[in-house]
């Protein structure tokens, strides 16, 4: 039942009236909202969303500060978190995908360039990932480069969430990435941190590729 706040004033209510009326706050201010039961259909398109949704959430919840710095960084001054972030960008792009070829590592933040190019090489339970960058804008400093690794799967059925993740210097490529499994597949998320005139912290946009890695 509805819950008066000072009912002889009538200054505001919260709760539900007689299964008809909801009553509540938002922000601080007072709304009122037809009650309704939320259905829950099944349908093909909401388990792929959701599947992509739970896959993305449970990598977040695995990822290293290292994957998790870019999306803080692009959330700064928004109302979303780096997690909300993540999640949403990934999901949308994931949702019909069998695999995790084109899944985010960095979105890009504060202005930070992509690197133009990262090739992996594989070695004995790990790769050797050469990143070219591009050229430095003035008054910037490219910082490092970090590369981060998923075992390639299915997002919709997936349940390795575990993310590798390296930095290196930039300009003493390759970054080294050791200790995954061998005679996997990884899909590897390759971008660049930057500082800024400023000196504060930009990251540019990942860029991807997929290899095995050696016994």
């Amino acid at each position: 039942m509805a819950t008066p706040t000072a009912p002889l004033l009538s200054f505001g209510a919260s709760g539900t009236l007689a299964k008809t009326l909801v009553y509540s706050k938002w922000k601080g201010r007072a709304y009122v909202r037809k009650h309704v039961i939320p259905s829950n259909p099944k349908t093909a398109a909401q388990d792929l969303t959701r599947n992509a949704f739970k896959w993305t959430s449970d990598v977040w919840k695995a990822a290293p500060t290292l994957v998790r710095a870019p999306w803080e960084r692009f959330a700064t001054g928004q109302v979303l978190s780096g997690r909300n972030a993540f999640i949403g960008k990934n999901t949308g792009i994931l949702r019909p995908e069998t695999d995790i070829l084109l899944w985010i590592g960095s979105p890009g933040a504060k202005g930070g360039l992509a690197p133009v190019s990262a090739a992996l090489t594989p070695t004995s339970q790990g790769f050797d990932v050469v990143v070219v960058a591009p050229a430095v804008p003035t008054g910037w400093t490219l910082s490092t480069a970090v590369a981060a690794a998923l075992q390639s799967q299915n997002p919709q059925s997936g349940v390795l969430f575990l993310t590798s993740a390296f930095e290196e210097d930039p300009f003493a490529s390759p970054i080294t990435m050791t200790g995954l499994i061998a005679l996997t597949e990884y899909t590897v998320a390759t971008w660049l941190k930057w500082t800024k005139p400023d000196g504060s912290i930009a990251y540019g946009a990942s860029i991807n590729d997929t290899d095995t890695t050696l016994a």
